[in-house]
Order: C-alpha cells, then sequence, then structure tokens
C-alpha cells in the first residue's frame, strides 16, 4: 500500500490536468518574411448552440476544452442548424507593426462575425459583422469574399474568434494575406470572373440569335442554359450580388438554387431534343424524373430551405448529368454520331460541377488553380454543345457562314463588359464599344472619334509621357499591358488598366491596334487607403512607428551629405490622465498634444506617435544647434497648451531627446533608443528639459 500510494497520486493529478493541456492553442506565427498568402495551420472549432455569446465562451472553461483541432479531413463542417464557432491564435513575431487581411472565403455563408480577444485584458472587440443575411454595404471592406483587417502591433498576439452560421455546411479554410497581395490577386480574379462570365452570356446571346432565325427549341434550351449557367458562376463567385442586388441579401441565395434548377433542366431538355432514336420506357419514366426532381430545386426557395436544400442541389446535379452521361453513352453504343459529343459535354459539365462545388468548400487551393481548370473544363463542355449543332448549318451557303460569323464578333464586342477598341499604327480610332464610351464619358462614337481626332490618344492621359512609353514597349514587344492614370471626357481623371495588342500589317491589310480598358479607380481606391492605414497612427492621425523607422533608415544613408536630427518627445502627465479618467480622456490628450506638436514645423519634419505618451520628431537637414531651436520651440508650444476634461484643466509637461544622425554606422533601432535614453536623462532633470545625447568617453 506504501508503495502504491504515490502512484495513485500521480495517476490523479494527471486526470486532474488533461482539460487544461487540452485548452492548449497553438500560436500561427507571423513573420515579415510570410509568404504573401497563408492559410491558418492551427484552427480550432465548435459547435455550440445558438444563444451562446463569446462572453460565455471567455468565462467558462468548459467550452474553451471543448474547441477541436481542425484536421485536413474535416474542412467540411455540416451545422445542423447550430452555429460554428472557430479559433486562431496570431501573433506578430517583427518588432515592427503589422497589417494583414482574413479572408473567409465562402460567399454562401448566411452569417459570420470576427472578434479579436486580448490574451491578458480579456478585452473583446467585434471587427466585422457581415454576411449573406446583410446587405453587401455593409460589409467591413468591398469585395466579393468576407474580409476583415487585423492589425498587430509589435510582437503582438491575440486570438481570432469567427462565430460562423449556415443552414447547410460551413467550410473551415480562413486565409490570412498581405494587403498589397491581397488587391492584386482579387483585381485579376474580378478580370478572369468578367470575362468568364461575358463569354457565358455571349453564347447565351448568339443561341438566342439563333433560335429567332430557325425557330429550333434546341437553340432556346441552350440559351437558357447558358443563361443559368453564368449566373450561377457569378453567384458563387460573389460577383452577382454586389452588382444585381447589393440591397436584397436574402435573394442572392434564392436566386442561386432557380439559376441552378433552371440550367439542369434546360441541359435534360437539350440533351432529349438532340437525340435522334425514341427513348426507351425506362429512360422515359427517368427523363421525366429528372424533370420534376430540377423543378423541385428551381421552385425549392418556397419550399424548403436549409440542409435539405443543399443536398436536393447536390442530388439533382448527380442526377441529372449521370444519367445523360449514361444516357448518351448507350446511344453512342447503338451508333448514334451525335450521342457521343454530348456525353462529352455532360462528363466535363460535371467534373466542373465537382470543381466548383469542392473549391467553394475550401478545397484544391493549395493543389492547383481550380479558376483555370474550371474556366478550361467549362469552354470544353461549351464547344462539345456547339459542336453537336454543327449539322444545323451544313446546308447554308459559305457566304452566309462569313456573315453570321461577322455578326457573332460584332455582338460579342458590343456587349463585352470591358471596354474595347480598335485603332490604327497612327494613332486614328477606328472603333469602340459602348462600354468604353461608358468608361470615358462620351455619348456617341462620332463624338469620341472627333475628340481623338483633334487631340489625339495622349488627350487620354494624365501624364502623356506614359503613352509615349506604352508604344514604344508596344512596338517592341507586339502586345503590352499597364496600369494608366487616364481622363475621361470632363477631364477627370480614373485609373485604368489597358492592355493592347500590335497587329502586324500583312500584304493586303495595314497593321492595326486592338485592346481592352478596365476601370480599376475603385480597387486603387481601397488600395491607398490600406496603404495609409498601414502608416498612419490611428488615434492622432500622424505617422506611426513603422513609417518613421522607414524614413530614419534613408536619413541614415544620406548622413554622409548632410546631418538630420532626431528628437524623442515623451509626455509626463499622459498615464494619471488615462488612469483617472480613462480611455476617452487619454486619447483626447493624444489627439490634441500631436496637433500642438506639429504647430510650426518645416515642411520636411515628419512627427511620429511611437506608442502610448511617447512621441519622435525626424529633422532633415538640422545639425545639434538647429535641433535645440525646434526643441525649446516645442516646449513653449506644450507650455502654453492647457489640457481641459470634464471642466477640469491640466498642464502637461514634456522631455525632450535629441540624438543627431551621422555617420556613424548605426541602424534606425540604435539611434532610436540613444534618442529615448536622451529623454530619459532629460526627465529626470525635472519637467519640460531637454538632453542632446553624446557619446560615452571610453576610459582605459
Amino acid at each position: 500500500m506504501v508503495t502504491a500510494k504515490p502512484l495513485l497520486v500521480a495517476l490523479l493529478l494527471w486526470f486532474c490536468s488533461w482539460p487544461l493541456l487540452a485548452a492548449q492553442s497553438e500560436t500561427n506565427r507571423l513573420t515579415p518574411y510570410t509568404a504573401d498568402k497563408v492559410s491558418i495551420q492551427h484552427l480550432y472549432a465548435i459547435s455550440a448552440r445558438n444563444e451562446l455569446t463569446l462572453e460565455d465562451i471567455l468565462a467558462d472553461p468548459a467550452y474553451l476544452h471543448r474547441f477541436q483541432a481542425i484536421q485536413g479531413d474535416k474542412r467540411i463542417l455540416f451545422s445542423d442548424q447550430q452555429p460554428v464557432w472557430f479559433k486562431a491564435r496570431l501573433r506578430n513575431t517583427s518588432k515592427q507593426a503589422a497589417s494583414w487581411l482574413l479572408e473567409y472565403n465562402f460567399p454562401m455563408v448566411d452569417k459570420l462575425e470576427v472578434y479579436r480577444v486580448d490574451r491578458a485584458s480579456k478585452d473583446i472587440e467585434l471587427l466585422n459583422r457581415t454576411g449573406n443575411d446583410y446587405p453587401f454595404n455593409e460589409r467591413a471592406l468591398p469585395y466579393r469574399g468576407y474580409v476583415t483587417e487585423l492589425s498587430f502591433g509589435p510582437e503582438q498576439e491575440f486570438d481570432v474568434y469567427i462565430r460562423v452560421v449556415d443552414a447547410a455546411i460551413i467550410p473551415s479554410d480562413i486565409t490570412l494575406w498581405q494587403p498589397t497581395a491581397f488587391i492584386r490577386v482579387q483585381q485579376g480574379n474580378a478580370i478572369f470572373d468578367g470575362v468568364l462570365t461575358g463569354i457565358l452570356l455571349m453564347l447565351a446571346l448568339h443561341s438566342l440569335l439563333l433560335f429567332n432565325q430557325q425557330r429550333q427549341r434546341q437553340r432556346l434550351y441552350q440559351a437558357l442554359f447558358f443563361a443559368g449557367f453564368a449566373m450561377v458562376l457569378a453567384i458563387l463567385n460573389g460577383l452577382a450580388f454586389p452588382l444585381l442586388w447589393p440591397d436584397n441579401p436574402a435573394i442572392n441565395l434564392a436566386v442561386l438554387y432557380i439559376a441552378s434548377g433552371l440550367t439542369l433542366l434546360c441541359l435534360n431538355l437539350f440533351i432529349r431534343a438532340r437525340l435522334e432514336q425514341p427513348l426507351s420506357q425506362f429512360w422515359q419514366v427517368l427523363h421525366m424524373g429528372n424533370n420534376l426532381l430540377t423543378l423541385c430545386l428551381l421552385f425549392s426557395p418556397l419550399l424548403i430551405d436549409g440542409e435539405w436544400r443543399f443536398w436536393l442541389l447536390m442530388g439533382s446535379i448527380t442526377m441529372v448529368l449521370g444519367s445523360n452521361i449514361v444516357l448518351t453513352l448507350h446511344h453512342t453504343i447503338a451508333g448514334q454520331k451525335s450521342a457521343r459529343s454530348l456525353a462529352l459535354a455532360c462528363f466535363f459539365l460535371l467534373l466542373s460541377a465537382v470543381i466548383l462545388t469542392t473549391a467553394q468548400l475550401g478545397y484544391f487551393k493549395q493543389l492547383l488553380d481550380w479558376h483555370y481548370l474550371t474556366l478550361l473544363l467549362i469552354l470544353l463542355s461549351m464547344t462539345v454543345i456547339h459542336y453537336s449543332l454543327d449539322h444545323i448549318h451544313a446546308e447554308q451557303t459559305t457566304d452566309q457562314g462569313s456573315l453570321q460569323q461577322l455578326r457573332k464578333y460584332q455582338t460579342l464586342f458590343q456587349q463585352a463588359a470591358e471596354g474595347l477598341f480598335v485603332g490604327n499604327a497612327e494613332g486614328q480610332l477606328l472603333n469602340a464599344n459602348p462600354a468604353l464610351l461608358q468608361i470615358l464619358g462620351y455619348q456617341h462614337l462620332n463624338e469620341l472619334r472627333q475628340d481623338v481626332g483633334g487631340h489625339g490618344m495622349a488627350r487620354f492621359y494624365a501624364n502623356p509621357s506614359e503613352r509615349q512609353d506604352f508604344i514604344a514597349q508596344l512596338h517592341k514587344h507586339g502586345q503590352q499591358q499597364a496600369e494608366i492614370r487616364g481622363l475621361r471626357a470632363d477631364r477627370s481623371p480614373f485609373w485604368a488598366l489597358l492592355s493592347a495588342r500590335l497587329v502586324p500589317a500583312t500584304a493586303t491589310e495595314p497593321a492595326y491596334i486592338h485592346g481592352s480598358v478596365i476601370d480599376i479607380s475603385k480597387q486603387k481606391l481601397a488600395y491607398e487607403q490600406l496603404s495609409y492605414q498601414a502608416n498612419h497612427d490611428t488615434i492622432t492621425g500622424l505617422y506611426n512607428r513603422h513609417y518613421l523607422q522607414q524614413q530614419l533608415t534613408r536619413s541614415l544613408y544620406q548622413a554622409a551629405k548632410r546631418n538630420s536630427s532626431l528628437l524623442f518627445i515623451d509626455v509626463a502627465q499622459f498615464n494619471d490622465i488615462n488612469t483617472r479618467f480613462g480611455h476617452n480622456a487619454g486619447d483626447s490628450l493624444l489627439k490634441q498634444l500631436g496637433q500642438q506638436l506639429a504647430k510650426h514645423l518645416a515642411p520636411a519634419d515628419m512627427l511620429a506617435r511611437l506608442e502610448k505618451d511617447q512621441f519622435a520628431l525626424l529633422s532633415p537637414g538640422k545639425n545639434a544647434n538647429e535641433a535645440l531651436v525646434v526643441a525649446y520651440r516645442l516646449v513653449d508650444q506644450i507650455k502654453a497648451f492647457e489640457f481641459s476634461w470634464q471642466q477640469q484643466p491640466f498642464t502637461v509637461s514634456i522631455s525632450i531627446g535629441i540624438r543627431v544622425i551621422d555617420n556613424s554606422r548605426l541602424d534606425s533601432d540604435s539611434f532610436l533608443l540613444q534618442a529615448a535614453t536622451a529623454a530619459a536623462t532629460a526627465r529626470d532633470k525635472g519637467q519640460n528639459r531637454i538632453h542632446l545625447y553624446t557619446e560615452p568617453l571610453l576610459t582605459s
């Protein structure tokens, strides 16, 4: 019994401590050298009742212990009508402030809430509340996915909690982006999705025109299929919501199921109309069953909702495409040649549907660029479907075929979503589509031609030299793409993505240039806003520590040519006021101090707030004596300043440390530390004192 007692105690301690071990969370470390895009590796999740709040989770350790790590085979979480909470611990390992964008890329989610929790104080901050149940204009950032900005201080660590509510499925793919890389990828995706949707709509229009000419029902089914497929893709990639019904979120999910049902119904009817041989009784019953199934899907927003509607969609896709693949293969074996192309089309469409579905649920993103694979499969299926109707035009003459092709490409040119143009090598405009007229602010093509004829193409460049460089590169490489600052008809500026291709002259045709213009002003504005937030302090509006160190590093390279001075400013009474009256009073004091310090500074001077009650002033071109003059002026400015809160006046004092930027081969952190040391020495001398840093003397 004596020897067994220590063993029983050890087992008891182990049994009591395992919940604490289960509650530990691995930290996702972010470094300055992290890739532009990184998935959260250490992610945890629980499914909880609807009324559970984050305060309840943090207050009860039992909930924290229930968080389970997301494994690779559990990327899809079925909600059972309950919210799912995700948790991730993030740490900025850099000694500089950093900004990341957190993306939950599932456009069909109903509700999404993102919280930041300070690990030390347990303070909860709601960063974003969005989802498919909210209007698009209420999103924190204007992108098709759900994006939340995360701002990190130097070496800061905090927990991020994400509450996701959806009636069917909840993917767990959560990604962190560098802001510049995210904007670049979003611009590319927007162009890609717009081109793909435009192609499908053009095919729908082309089929509708052929139906109007030939009155064949196959063409009508084909046109409705293309239009429905374009709508499904636009909803899945988030393009339809901001463009078509931004203020009516309830429509988004309903239209997805309606468009999916219409697409599958038209495909089923099209294949039946194309098969030459009659169907057996079994296939007739199966065909009618497919029609009934797709009609149920089409009207499902009125009949059912939630998880059952999702499974109805998956079942309809599998049943319609799978049964038609088997049906067309059966007719191919029976000797019908056209059935072979239909079987290929159904197979490509089924594969496209599988990739689209799994990609929306978070798969394929690490293995391949599923956008391009989906585009290839869709174009293959569209090509095969068109090929199956080639025999309809066999009796037409060559001239009639050429005329139809000319009309087709003219329709594509006129209806394209991006601005298209054609011009000659001398700079004359030959043709432009309505989208380009709208971008440039013209009502008629003749007005645009007259403006180009009178002022040339350079009239649309804010910087005419950019056109010269663009044309030179175009003639050198044959094609060119660039972002330019353009001018509209009323001389108002805008940002555009300009792409052009030079077609060389032949024996019968002169050289000409064709290209496209896409208005990217909104994307550029979003990028500038993110850049401003990355370099400025959110409370005072002054520059932040990150930007100051960048400018200080530049000054170090110029130290051999001219001196500069760094002033470290420490505020004495901030902590007392902030502790006594709260953060609102402290923030107000910091704002007013920033305004007082910014008065009477030289244009080249750069004032920044470092942290808490510390400021810094980088004064280029000033030696020690000139820096002392600036410092005394700042002290006098603060002496004359009186801070008032709740009708109580307060005097504020500062201490200033000066470090002259010379060629002593130190880095920016060392200069900043020495300036802070000088400020501490000034503070020890009393209020409103100034100290000039000098190198300590070496003793033997």
